[in-house]
């Protein structure tokens, strides 16, 4: 059984040693037609498997697979000697007489124009986005060595994957280990990716709060009736800090992911979870172009952060966009150059559903697009937003979770951050700050759109608001 490990972990894949020979023989047919030989007739074709992402080294596969046939990550930086290899193969090996160049031409390149469909150029982008980064591989080798760590990067550096993988590695140690973030529903996509290691608990901070304070006290905390989040989240804190001394030395490492959203008096009871508070390891995350909450870092942590300097997210066209907000190390994107980025300008909200419903629709219909990889990103909140008007857009229906990937996600910035979607689009930019633009554009993997009321349009990067001039005819 034949198994690739990607985002979303492992899944089935095709037999590529079967793939490589039934193309093989599909191609020997085309020639034999193309060249009009007799049905019994045989042209000499043979086959390799491409393992570009595998070292492979001396190991044969299997018997119908041999090291001679096989380009694995290292033969990629000598492809000439490979491919040779492969040649002088089939040329002892195989029967028949060899095709020729017109022929092959005839049956491979004949010429003609098809327009790949947007969600084709989607997932191709997708795709080459994946793959870890070298620098991502070098700080993960490099923390292993340190017990007190902060690594700072831009958005789509990678630094939820290396917390989670960090994780990963500390609970094969023998650690038990806490994750703590902000942001609710990055808490749930690191505990849906972790569910597999029971040394790991993962907790949103006021999660945590709620169930220390729950698990000391006997009784659920809940915010009163005519309480308002800033009063319930400080008189929740304090409890919290008042039961921790009962479940303290629970935990042998400490990873905290957006820990510019943490405020400096948040680290001590954190610290107080730890087997050693002075000692037990502790790697800090963070972004500081994204402290859209205007929190304290006051992390514990003495040594100079770790920088992570190459966007693995977006295309290099969305990390331009995204780059005219970010105030920082130099970042380099490695992805694709990538579609576009979409403006649409709007005088009213109607106006703007209106522009909404038309482009959706397209996505979807025209272009091929799936609804669960397409998210609509709002600075407001739900009450104050015209997204939660309708229960659906464009004909398709709109959703408030971000785990039903059958319809197409509606979210505040605040809450999406820290997640991404292939597509996402972002409106009502009216009132938006620097940071709140930088966190929702850096959301987009490969297709980022535009709607913007047209009083807004200084908001926008120059290239973006005369795109925007351009589209509203000012």
């Amino acid at each position: 059984t034949w198994t690739s490990h990607g985002s979303d972990g492992p899944h089935r894949i095709k037999d590529p040693v079967e793939q490589a020979r039934g193309s093989a023989f599909v191609l020997a047919e085309a020639v034999r037609r193309v060249s009009g030989q007799a049905p019994a007739a045989k042209a000499r074709v043979g086959y390799g498997i491409g393992l570009p992402d595998t070292h492979v080294a001396t190991a044969q596969l299997r018997l119908d697979a041999p090291r001679d046939i096989v380009i694995d990550a290292n033969d990629m930086m000598r492809l000439t000697p490979a491919l040779d290899k492969l040649f002088a193969y089939w040329n002892r090996t195989a029967t028949g007489a060899a095709p020729s160049i017109s022929i092959l031409r005839q049956v491979l390149a004949n010429s003609f124009d098809l327009r790949a469909p947007l969600a084709a150029e989607l997932a191709e982008q997708d795709r080459a986005l994946l793959r870890l980064t070298e620098q991502q591989y070098q700080v993960l080798d490099m923390v292993a060595r340190q017990t007190r760590v902060a690594i700072a990067g831009c958005a789509g550096s990678g630094k939820t994957f290396l917390a989670a993988e960090k994780a990963r590695r500390l609970a094969a140690q023998g650690f038990r280990v806490l994750v703590v973030c902000f942001n609710l529903l990055l808490a749930e996509h690191l505990r849906r990716g972790l569910s597999d290691i029971a040394a790991v608990d993962v907790f949103a901070y006021y999660e945590l709060c709620e169930a220390v304070v729950a698990e000391v006290s006997g009784r659920q905390p809940s915010q009163g009736a005519e309480e308002t989040q800033k009063l319930y989240y400080p008189r929740l804190h304090a409890e919290f800090e008042n039961s921790v001394a009962s479940v303290a030395s629970r935990y042998g490492a400490l990873i905290v992911d957006e820990a510019q959203d943490f405020d400096a008096e948040w680290w001590l009871p954190l610290q107080l979870l730890l087997v050693d508070p002075d000692k037990s390891p502790i790697y800090a995350f963070f972004d500081d172009n994204q402290n859209i909450f205007h929190a304290p870092r006051g992390m514990p942590i003495d040594s100079e952060p770790i920088q992570l300097t190459v966007n693995c997210r977006n295309t290099q066209r969305i990390h331009r966009v995204v780059g005219k907000y970010y105030h920082g190390t130099p970042i380099t994107a490695r992805g694709p150059e990538g579609i576009p980025v979409d403006v649409h300008a709007y005088a009213t909200r109607k106006e703007m559903m209106t522009l909404l419903d038309k482009t959706v629709r397209s996505w979807v219909t025209e272009a091929g697009v799936a609804p669960g990889d397409i998210a609509l990103l709002t600075p407001g909140r739900q009450f104050d937003s015209a997204l939660w008007w309708r229960d659906e857009i464009g004909g398709y229906d709109l959703t408030d979770d971000p785990w039903d990937r059958t319809k197409i996600l509606r979210c505040s910035i605040f809450r999406f951050k820290g997640l991404e979607r292939l597509v996402v689009g972002v409106v009502e930019l009216d009132g938006a700050s620097s940071p709140m633009l930088y966190t929702a554009f850096s959301r987009a993997s490969v297709f980022l759109s535009v709607f913007c009321p047209r009083p807004s349009r200084n908001l926008l990067p120059r290239e973006l608001a005369k795109q925007l001039e351009s589209v509203a005819g000012t």
